[in-house]
């Protein structure tokens, strides 16, 4: 069972008077969480900006609440404040500070802050308030001079959760055996695999014989309302007849089946995957560094019987949809939608989050506004001068203005590729910026 995670509050009014407090308050947190001196300052520094940007846009008197929070391998800090002048322009990448326009040397301490830290969304609440969340991972190494042991066929054993130096191993035999496109970046470090484990976010289970030695694993996490997903399984040097594979899927079908989760994703699928527990959602393709293309499937798996649920959906991706739905026998009600003339935000905010391992990045939008289409070519430019190839876009249906940038997105090159069922809090499209002629970037 996951544990409450350590939550300190503190409110304050605003204005300069009171930054220290502030600033005091985020850095003795964070240190206080286990971080290491740099990334807490870095975090502080974030907070600073932030803060000290409420206190100039903000109004006489006003208070805001800040949330510091320890997350196990990352401290969280959020702001809760009620916005009335708030402009996150400057949050995106493409962001630039203009010295002769005041109001753009005002939102610079938001492209500080966001330049600092390596997370960041914002939230909308009741009457007109706002809260800006803050994300700083602690630091680890990558990998040390431990090596791994020689790994044999094993005969028998049995599917469990481990000690932490054993959990550590299980990273580093990963590592070893897996190329970078079949994990995720952050499993590059042990130690931080087993923070995020005992954080209780992420879920382990391994493949032990009877002297404790390592076969496989499996590693999973929640992700969005009702959905799980998986890494792996990983499976090393056993027999083409083994059942590991199998027995640990079981196990974590097993466990994933005692929650709400209704399905089970694999994003990061091994050819060890138990293709008959699973059903195809579809393929992104993906650039390699020497030119080649592969294809990387993505699985599904329903735990509990869905119900349905209602998603929005622009006109432009409704025949997508239904295609999809119909496919993969999925009960939902589509409504339309569109913009209609109504008064919008001038700025977007478009979040990436990277992978540049594998020449990698995802775009989120966290706030919307009149100029994303301007906004998209912007990220779209900077990506691909930085050499990133694979460039997607997820937007959660759960929301009626993230489906209506499906227009935009296809009027710059992306293209829907597949549906994952409650990846957000409804089904999330993700779409696959393709360079043709048609593309107006």
């Amino acid at each position: 069972m996951k544990e409450e995670n350590i939550k300190f509050s503190l409110r304050t009014r605003l204005g300069a008077g009171f930054t220290r407090i502030a600033t005091s308050f985020a850095e003795e947190s964070a240190k206080a969480f286990g971080m290491a001196q740099p990334e807490a300052l870095k975090l502080t520094l974030a907070c600073e900006e932030i803060f000290m940007y409420l206190s100039k846009v903000g109004q006489d008197r006003e208070t805001v609440e800040i949330e510091m929070m320890d997350g196990g391998y990352y401290v969280q800090s959020t702001f809760l404040f009620k916005t009335h002048h708030f402009n996150p322009r400057a949050f995106n990448l493409t962001a630039a500070v203009n010295l002769d326009d005041k109001s753009s040397l005002e939102e610079m301490g938001l492209l500080i802050a966001s330049r600092t830290v390596d997370r960041f969304h914002i939230t909308e609440g009741a009457q007109q308030s706002v809260g800006v969340v803050l994300i700083k991972e602690k630091s680890y190494p990558e990998l040390t001079e431990l090596g791994v042991p020689e790994i044999e066929p094993m005969n028998t054993y049995k599917v469990k959760t481990s000690d932490p130096n054993t959990l550590k191993l299980f990273i580093r035999l990963l590592l070893a055996y897996y190329p970078g496109h079949l994990y995720p970046t952050g499993f590059r470090f042990p130690g931080k695999v087993l923070d995020m484990a005992s954080s209780g976010e992420y879920g382990v289970q391994l493949a032990l014989d009877e002297q404790g030695r390592i076969g496989g694993g499996l590693i999973w996490r929640r992700i969005g309302s009702k959905a799980v997903e998986s890494f792996g399984p990983y499976i090393f040097n056993q027999p083409p007849d083994s059942k590991m594979a199998q027995d640990l899927t079981d196990a974590i079908i097993g466990k994933v089946a005692k929650t709400e989760a209704i399905g089970l994703i694999s994003r990061y699928s091994t050819p060890e995957l138990p293709r008959g527990y699973f059903e195809p959602l579809g393929s992104i393709d993906i650039f390699q560094t020497d030119g080649t293309v592969s294809s990387l499937p993505i699985y599904y798996r329903q735990l509990l019987e869905d119900t349905g649920c209602q998603v929005w959906a622009h006109p432009g991706l409704k025949e997508f949809l239904q295609a999809e739905y119909s496919r993969l026998f999925f009960a939902r009600e589509i409504r339309l939608t569109r913009y209609e003339g109504e008064q919008r935000s001038p700025y977007s905010v478009f979040v990436p989050q990277f992978d540049r391992s594998n020449r990698q990045v995802t775009l989120r939008a966290i706030w919307d506004g009149a100029d994303a289409a301007d906004n998209l070519s912007r990220h779209v430019a900077v990506l691909r001068s930085e050499n990133v190839r694979n460039i997607f876009f997820e937007i959660d249906l759960s929301a009626s203005w993230q489906a209506n940038l499906t227009e935009t997105l296809l009027g710059k090159g992306f293209r829907p590729r597949l549906i994952l069922p409650y990846g957000g809090e409804a089904d999330v499209v993700i779409f696959q910026f393709e360079e043709t002629a048609d593309s107006h970037v």
